[in-house]
């Protein structure tokens, strides 16, 4: 799953030398969701928020399903999900 880095980092943390490398870097925000996004009729979908295990599991799923519909354009990825504060 393709992985983003958070913009909501703790005060005073240093950044590493590439943010999508480090394991728990999905995990620093509120909530995960699966997003999915088909090119050709332009739709797109979020599901969730969930916890990072649940997320990554709900996204296996539906990447499972959609490959099984023969629908490999469309993208399945994880995307953070940060509460209004």
């Amino acid at each position: 799953m393709p992985k983003l880095p958070c913009p909501h980092r703790p005060a005073g943390r240093d950044v590493p030398a590439d943010p999508l490398l480090e394991p728990d870097e999905l995990e620093q925000c509120d909530g995960l969701m699966v997003l999915v996004l088909d090119p050709v009729t332009g739709a797109a979908d979020t599901y969730g928020p969930y916890p990072a295990g649940r997320a990554r599991e709900e996204a296996h799923g539906r990447r499972q399903e959609l490959d099984a519909e023969d629908l490999t354009e469309v993208t399945v990825a994880l995307v953070r999900h940060h509460r209004p504060r």
